[in-house]
Protein backbone atom coordinates (compact mmCIF):
# COMPACT_ATOMS: atom_id res chain seq x y z
CA UNK A 1 0.00 0.00 0.00
CA UNK A 2 1.37 3.36 -1.07
CA UNK A 3 0.64 5.22 2.18
CA UNK A 4 1.18 2.45 4.71
CA UNK A 5 2.21 3.84 8.09
CA UNK A 6 1.72 7.49 7.17
CA UNK A 7 -0.30 9.97 9.17
CA UNK A 8 -2.47 12.18 6.96
CA UNK A 9 -4.58 15.22 7.81
CA UNK A 10 -7.35 16.01 5.32
CA UNK A 11 -9.44 19.16 5.63
CA UNK A 12 -12.91 19.57 4.19
CA UNK A 13 -13.27 15.81 4.52
CA UNK A 14 -17.01 15.56 5.16
CA UNK A 15 -18.03 15.33 1.50
CA UNK A 16 -16.95 15.66 -2.13
CA UNK A 17 -13.27 15.67 -2.97
CA UNK A 18 -12.17 15.64 0.67
CA UNK A 19 -14.17 12.52 1.49
CA UNK A 20 -12.95 10.83 -1.70
CA UNK A 21 -9.33 11.62 -0.80
CA UNK A 22 -9.90 10.21 2.69
CA UNK A 23 -11.29 6.96 1.27
CA UNK A 24 -8.44 6.63 -1.24
CA UNK A 25 -5.85 7.27 1.48
CA UNK A 26 -7.49 4.68 3.73
CA UNK A 27 -7.30 2.07 0.97
CA UNK A 28 -3.60 2.81 0.68
CA UNK A 29 -2.97 2.30 4.40
CA UNK A 30 -2.85 5.85 5.80
CA UNK A 31 -3.77 6.70 9.36
CA UNK A 32 -6.29 9.51 9.03
CA UNK A 33 -7.26 12.66 10.87
CA UNK A 34 -10.25 14.23 9.13
CA UNK A 35 -11.36 17.80 9.64
CA UNK A 36 -14.52 19.66 8.64
CA UNK A 37 -17.11 22.04 10.02
CA UNK A 38 -19.97 19.62 9.37
CA UNK A 39 -20.73 16.73 11.68
CA UNK A 40 -20.90 14.57 8.53
CA UNK A 41 -17.15 14.15 8.95
CA UNK A 42 -17.88 11.87 11.92
CA UNK A 43 -19.62 9.45 9.58
CA UNK A 44 -16.71 9.44 7.12
CA UNK A 45 -14.27 8.71 9.95
CA UNK A 46 -16.47 5.91 11.29
CA UNK A 47 -16.71 4.40 7.81
CA UNK A 48 -12.94 4.33 7.42
CA UNK A 49 -11.99 3.17 10.92
CA UNK A 50 -10.50 -0.30 11.23
CA UNK A 51 -9.05 -2.08 14.27
CA UNK A 52 -5.57 -1.56 12.82
CA UNK A 53 -6.06 2.04 11.70
CA UNK A 54 -8.64 4.19 13.43
CA UNK A 55 -9.67 7.34 11.59
CA UNK A 56 -10.33 10.34 13.81
CA UNK A 57 -12.67 13.23 13.06
CA UNK A 58 -12.16 16.73 14.39
CA UNK A 59 -14.90 19.28 13.83
CA UNK A 60 -13.97 22.92 13.57
CA UNK A 61 -13.35 25.93 11.36
CA UNK A 62 -9.88 26.20 9.84
CA UNK A 63 -10.27 29.96 9.56
CA UNK A 64 -9.97 29.96 13.37
CA UNK A 65 -6.23 30.19 14.00
CA UNK A 66 -6.55 28.65 17.46
CA UNK A 67 -8.42 25.65 16.08
CA UNK A 68 -5.79 25.08 13.36
CA UNK A 69 -2.99 25.29 15.91
CA UNK A 70 -4.73 22.89 18.28
CA UNK A 71 -5.61 20.53 15.42
CA UNK A 72 -1.97 20.05 14.45
CA UNK A 73 -0.88 19.89 18.11
CA UNK A 74 -3.40 17.09 18.66
CA UNK A 75 -2.08 15.12 15.69
CA UNK A 76 1.49 15.62 16.87
CA UNK A 77 0.65 14.53 20.43
CA UNK A 78 -1.18 11.40 19.30
CA UNK A 79 1.12 10.28 16.48
CA UNK A 80 4.41 12.09 17.09
CA UNK A 81 4.48 13.56 13.59
CA UNK A 82 2.48 14.45 10.51
CA UNK A 83 3.38 13.01 7.11
CA UNK A 84 0.74 14.37 4.74
CA UNK A 85 -1.46 17.47 4.74
CA UNK A 86 -4.26 17.80 2.19
CA UNK A 87 -5.56 21.37 2.17
CA UNK A 88 -8.96 20.73 0.63
CA UNK A 89 -11.32 22.94 2.66
CA UNK A 90 -12.76 25.65 0.48
CA UNK A 91 -15.86 27.49 -0.67
CA UNK A 92 -17.21 28.65 -4.03
CA UNK A 93 -19.20 31.83 -4.53
CA UNK A 94 -20.51 33.05 -7.87
CA UNK A 95 -20.63 36.72 -8.75
CA UNK A 96 -19.81 39.09 -11.57
CA UNK A 97 -17.09 41.63 -10.82
CA UNK A 98 -19.55 44.45 -10.25
CA UNK A 99 -21.94 42.27 -8.25
CA UNK A 100 -19.63 40.65 -5.68
CA UNK A 101 -19.84 42.18 -2.24
CA UNK A 102 -16.76 43.00 -0.16
CA UNK A 103 -18.06 40.53 2.45
CA UNK A 104 -18.05 37.73 -0.12
CA UNK A 105 -14.54 38.63 -1.25
CA UNK A 106 -13.30 38.54 2.34
CA UNK A 107 -15.02 35.21 2.96
CA UNK A 108 -13.42 33.62 -0.11
CA UNK A 109 -9.96 34.83 0.81
CA UNK A 110 -10.39 33.86 4.47
CA UNK A 111 -11.47 30.27 3.79
CA UNK A 112 -9.60 29.49 0.59
CA UNK A 113 -6.31 31.31 1.23
CA UNK A 114 -5.76 32.52 4.78
CA UNK A 115 -6.85 29.27 6.44
CA UNK A 116 -4.70 27.21 4.08
CA UNK A 117 -1.59 29.30 4.77
CA UNK A 118 -2.04 29.24 8.54
CA UNK A 119 -2.63 25.48 8.68
CA UNK A 120 0.37 24.87 6.42
CA UNK A 121 2.55 26.89 8.79
CA UNK A 122 1.60 24.73 11.75
CA UNK A 123 1.58 21.45 9.82
CA UNK A 124 5.00 21.81 8.23
CA UNK A 125 6.58 22.25 11.65
CA UNK A 126 5.15 18.88 12.65
CA UNK A 127 6.35 17.40 9.34
CA UNK A 128 10.00 17.96 10.16
CA UNK A 129 9.97 14.58 11.93
CA UNK A 130 8.47 12.79 8.94
CA UNK A 131 10.62 10.67 6.59
CA UNK A 132 8.37 11.52 3.59
CA UNK A 133 6.48 14.78 4.19
CA UNK A 134 4.06 16.06 1.56
CA UNK A 135 1.59 18.93 1.30
CA UNK A 136 -1.17 18.70 -1.31
CA UNK A 137 -3.16 21.89 -1.92
CA UNK A 138 -6.46 21.95 -3.79
CA UNK A 139 -6.70 24.87 -6.17
CA UNK A 140 -8.89 24.97 -9.32
CA UNK A 141 -8.79 25.42 -13.06
CA UNK A 142 -10.35 28.79 -12.19
CA UNK A 143 -7.11 29.64 -10.43
CA UNK A 144 -4.92 28.71 -13.38
CA UNK A 145 -7.10 29.93 -16.27
CA UNK A 146 -9.75 32.18 -14.73
CA UNK A 147 -13.51 31.73 -15.00
CA UNK A 148 -16.16 34.21 -16.05
CA UNK A 149 -18.59 34.91 -13.24
CA UNK A 150 -16.11 33.63 -10.66
CA UNK A 151 -13.55 36.42 -10.53
CA UNK A 152 -13.20 36.56 -6.74
CA UNK A 153 -13.16 32.77 -6.47
CA UNK A 154 -10.59 32.59 -9.28
CA UNK A 155 -8.41 35.11 -7.45
CA UNK A 156 -8.51 33.07 -4.25
CA UNK A 157 -7.56 29.88 -6.10
CA UNK A 158 -4.78 31.67 -8.02
CA UNK A 159 -3.35 32.73 -4.67
CA UNK A 160 -3.07 29.04 -3.73
CA UNK A 161 -1.02 28.45 -6.88
CA UNK A 162 1.41 31.21 -5.91
CA UNK A 163 1.64 29.96 -2.34
CA UNK A 164 2.29 26.40 -3.54
CA UNK A 165 5.13 27.46 -5.85
CA UNK A 166 6.78 29.67 -3.24
CA UNK A 167 6.45 27.26 -0.32
CA UNK A 168 7.77 24.38 -2.44
CA UNK A 169 10.99 26.31 -2.98
CA UNK A 170 11.28 27.33 0.65
CA UNK A 171 10.54 23.90 2.13
CA UNK A 172 12.46 21.71 -0.34
CA UNK A 173 15.71 21.92 1.69
CA UNK A 174 13.77 20.38 4.61
CA UNK A 175 12.56 17.55 2.38
CA UNK A 176 8.95 18.75 2.46
CA UNK A 177 7.26 18.52 -0.93
CA UNK A 178 4.45 20.93 -1.80
CA UNK A 179 2.22 20.44 -4.82
CA UNK A 180 -1.26 21.42 -5.94
CA UNK A 181 -4.13 19.83 -7.81
CA UNK A 182 -6.26 22.04 -10.08
CA UNK A 183 -9.58 20.24 -10.69
CA UNK A 184 -11.83 21.25 -13.54
CA UNK A 185 -15.58 20.68 -13.42
CA UNK A 186 -16.07 17.97 -10.78
CA UNK A 187 -19.40 16.48 -9.70
CA UNK A 188 -19.55 17.68 -6.08
CA UNK A 189 -22.16 19.35 -3.90
CA UNK A 190 -20.24 22.60 -4.14
CA UNK A 191 -20.34 22.64 -7.95
CA UNK A 192 -24.00 21.58 -7.95
CA UNK A 193 -24.76 24.86 -6.18
CA UNK A 194 -23.53 26.77 -9.25
CA UNK A 195 -26.25 27.74 -11.73
CA UNK A 196 -27.16 25.17 -14.37
CA UNK A 197 -26.63 27.70 -17.17
CA UNK A 198 -23.04 28.32 -16.04
CA UNK A 199 -22.25 24.59 -16.04
CA UNK A 200 -23.95 23.95 -19.37
CA UNK A 201 -21.74 26.54 -21.04
CA UNK A 202 -18.61 24.75 -19.82
CA UNK A 203 -19.30 21.07 -20.33
CA UNK A 204 -18.76 21.31 -24.14
CA UNK A 205 -15.23 22.58 -23.40
CA UNK A 206 -14.26 19.32 -21.66
CA UNK A 207 -12.38 17.36 -24.31
CA UNK A 208 -12.96 14.00 -22.59
CA UNK A 209 -16.70 14.63 -22.82
CA UNK A 210 -17.70 14.20 -19.19
CA UNK A 211 -17.73 15.95 -15.85
CA UNK A 212 -15.08 14.61 -13.47
CA UNK A 213 -15.66 12.69 -10.26
CA UNK A 214 -14.11 13.23 -6.82
CA UNK A 215 -12.33 9.91 -7.27
CA UNK A 216 -10.55 11.29 -10.35
CA UNK A 217 -8.99 13.91 -8.09
CA UNK A 218 -8.33 11.52 -5.19
CA UNK A 219 -6.09 9.31 -7.31
CA UNK A 220 -3.77 12.22 -8.05
CA UNK A 221 -3.70 13.13 -4.35
CA UNK A 222 -2.55 9.59 -3.53
CA UNK A 223 0.22 9.88 -6.09
CA UNK A 224 1.45 13.24 -4.76
CA UNK A 225 1.35 12.01 -1.15
CA UNK A 226 3.27 8.83 -1.91
CA UNK A 227 6.88 8.00 -2.71
CA UNK A 228 5.90 7.61 -6.35
CA UNK A 229 6.18 11.42 -6.35
CA UNK A 230 9.26 11.61 -4.14
CA UNK A 231 11.06 13.93 -6.61
CA UNK A 232 7.98 16.00 -7.48
CA UNK A 233 7.51 19.39 -5.85
CA UNK A 234 6.25 22.81 -6.87
CA UNK A 235 3.85 21.37 -9.46
CA UNK A 236 0.24 22.24 -10.23
CA UNK A 237 -1.44 19.22 -11.80
CA UNK A 238 -4.66 19.78 -13.72
CA UNK A 239 -7.39 17.18 -13.32
CA UNK A 240 -9.85 18.59 -15.82
CA UNK A 241 -10.44 16.11 -18.65
CA UNK A 242 -8.72 18.43 -21.12
CA UNK A 243 -10.99 21.36 -20.27
CA UNK A 244 -10.19 24.55 -22.14
CA UNK A 245 -11.02 28.12 -21.08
Amino acid sequence: MLLEGRVALVTGASRGIGAAVARAFAREGATLVLCARSDAVDGVAAELTTPERPARAMRGDVTDVTFSRDLVASVRKEHGRLDVLVNNAGILRQGLIGMTSPETMRELLSVNVFALMVLTQYATRAMERSPSPSVVNLTSIAGTQGAEGLAAYSASKAAIVGYTLASAKELAPKGIRVNAIAPGLIDTDMVRDVTAAWKERRVPHIRMGRVGTPEDVAGVAVFLASDLARYVTGQVIGVDGGMTP
